[in-house]
Order: structure tokens, then sequence, then C-alpha cells
């Protein structure tokens, strides 16, 4: 009869197997430390519709939290900022046209250099503008047609940056031109897939992060909704008038009142605070001058004062909020770093405080 233990072999583990073993612990303890470190995170989501400027107020934390941006970061925005430039000037001879605006000799000279050069540079990946045709530029800006065409601007489609940027012409198609922080949060450049930053304020590490605000790029958001202690939801006040681009039978500040419910009611945002930027609000003042909310509201029965306006739309968003949330509203001009510095500030603080109420640690 052969020995009960003839067919087991002991256990040995290779030198191979101890080094992946030993990988393998390293791997998991950087898991949990990348977790831990998450958690130990405010994290606070950054959503909003597109062009409603979520993605200046991810700039201006930069600003405000990471010592803003280098001159190598700079410089690479020089091309969007002169491809946001040539966007504006064909917009504008575009609106020329169709209110059959025609233009002085010398300046369609201009005009057709300024069309030449942008045919010429379409398809280079970093093709800039030159002081010549930044002449040229200059010319065709500060005459009396495109001017007018620019006063009517709420007719048509026009970038928000187009004054501030041709307004400086001269000193933005310099040869040696490095863009400024103003220049850089004017920038007009669409965010596509999930950027992040980290920064530390007031003791506190704060994890903030920036989806595409794109219809195709909303699929992308459920992927961030894990443990957010807020959600800043960024609205343009100025699209009251506006038809939403990528629903031409929608106005696009509902749409996006749509959009704000929705994520407000979401079962997945039930523990964390929710806060609004009604953003572009120097737009919106201008524009209320001479138009109304009632195009984006019919049923709005007050007077186009800017007061009794601000107030209609503030509480359309408020109704959408429930009583178990920490909720806070601003008014905002994402451009301006001073402004964003005060309703951060401000929504923070609440928020941090009302934390440390429900957990017992401040009365």
């Amino acid at each position: 009869m052969g020995s009960a233990s003839g067919g087991l072999r002991s256990a040995k583990t290779t030198p191979e197997e101890k080094l992946k073993a030993v990988k393998s612990k390293q791997i998991d303890k950087s898991i949990e430390n990348e977790r831990n470190k998450a958690e130990s995170h405010f994290k606070i989501l950054l959503l909003g519709g597109s062009e409603c400027g979520k993605t200046t107020i991810f700039k201006q934390m930069r600003v405000l939290h990471l010592n803003g941006f280098s001159r190598e970061d700079a410089l690479a925005f020089k091309p969007s900022i002169h491809y946001n430039i040539m966007s504006s000037l064909t917009q504008l001879l575009t609106a020329c046209a169709s209110f059959k605006i025609f233009h002085e000799n010398s300046v369609q000279e201009a005009v057709d250099q300024f069309t030449e050069y942008v045919e010429k540079i379409k398809n280079v990946e970093d093709g800039v503008l030159t002081p010549a045709i930044g002449r040229s530029i200059e010319k065709i800006w500060h005459s009396s047609g495109v001017q007018t065409a620019y006063n009517r601007k709420f007719l048509y489609t026009l970038l928000d940056n187009c004054k501030y940027f041709l307004d400086d012409i001269r000193r933005i198609t310099e040869e040696s031109y490095v863009p400024t922080t103003q220049d850089i949060l004017h920038c007009r450049l669409q965010s596509t897939g999930i950027n992040e930053i980290s920064f530390v304020y007031k003791k506190i590490g704060f994890r903030m992060i920036d989806v595409g605000g794109q219809r195709s790029e909303r699929r992308k958001w459920i992927h961030c909704f894990d443990n957010v202690d807020m959600v800043l939801f960024v609205v343009s006040v100025s699209d009251f008038d506006t038809i939403d681009p990528e629903d031409p039978t929608q106005n696009r500040l509902l749409q996006n009142y749509f959009l704000f419910k929705t994520i407000a009611q979401s079962e997945l945002f039930r523990h964390s605070s929710i806060v609004l930027f009604l953003n572009k609000y120097d737009i919106f003042k201008e524009k209320l001058q001479s138009s109304t909310i009632r195009q984006c509201w019919s049923h709005y029965a007050g007077d186009d004062s800017l007061l009794d306006a601000t107030h209609f739309i503030q509480t359309q968003f408020r109704n959408c909020i429930h009583e178990r949330h920490r909720y806070f509203s601003y008014i905002t001009v994402a451009t301006d770093t001073e402004n964003i510095q005060l309703v951060f500030d401000s929504a923070t603080a609440h928020i941090i405080n009302e934390n440390l109420k429900s957990t017992g640690l401040r009365d």
C-alpha cells in the first residue's frame, strides 16, 4: 500500500511569484492611498451647458489658487486667441453682408486681404496672425460699416470676446505677443473630455472636475458623480433670448434650466450641496435694455427692470431644489477675477460651515 503523502508536494513560492506578490501589494496600497487622497478632498463637480463660461471659472481657479499660467502655458493659448479673432471678424463680415452694409474701397481692400489670409492658413494647425494682417483687421474693425454690424450683435451669433480682442488687435498680433491672464480668461476654448485640478484653500484640499458641456460630452458626466461634495452649475443668464444651436427649436436658457433641474433632482446628488452661478450677467444687463425674458418664460408678468427680471430667474431655478439640499446662487461674470474670488469664497465658506454643523463639529 503506497504512502498517503506520496501524491502531495510541498508548496514552494518561486522568487518570481514573491516579486509579483510584492508588486501586487504595492499596487493595492497605491490604489488605496489614491482613494483616501481623493476622499479627503472637497470634491467639486463643475457642470453646465455649452458656452456658459464654466471653463473660464475653471481657469479662474488656476489663477486664484495655483499661481496662474506660466509663459509656456500662456503661449499655448496664442493660436486659439488668434482663431477667436478670425472667427469674430468673419461673423461680423457675414453680418455686414446680411444687413447689406457695404464697405469703402480702402476697407474692402483690407477685407480682401483678411479673407485671403484666412483661406491660406485655415488648415494650418498653429496658424497665427501677423502684424501686417493685424493692421488690416484694425482697419476693418474701426470702419463705420463693421461698427454698425457690431452694434446689432444680439441679432446674430458673435463671440462674447469679440470687442475685447479686436480693441487690442495691434498688441495681440505683435510677433513677441505672449497672452496675458486676462487674454487667457477671455479666450474661447471648447472644453472636451474631463479636466481636473487640485488645490489647497484655507487649509482644505479641493478637487475640481470640469467636463465638456456639449450634449455629446454629457454621457461622460456619470463617471464623475461619486462622492461629490458640491455641484457647481454654471448658466449663461444672457441666453434668455438665444436659440439653442444644438436644437434650433428650443430656447437656450430654458434648455439649461431643464438640465439644471435634472441634475438638482437626481438621487445621485441627494447628499451634495448645489451652487448655481448665473453667469454673463454683464451681457444680460446690456441685452435687457432692448429685449425681454418673456422670450424664455412667456408667463413672466413683471416688468423688464434688471431687479425684477433677475429675481424671477433666480426664483425659477430655486424652485427646482429639494428642501434637503444646501443651495446657494450667485450672480457672476466669469472673466472678472475679483467677482469669482468673492463668490467662490462665499459659497465654500457657507457649505463647509453647514457640513461642520451637520457633523456636530460646530454649533
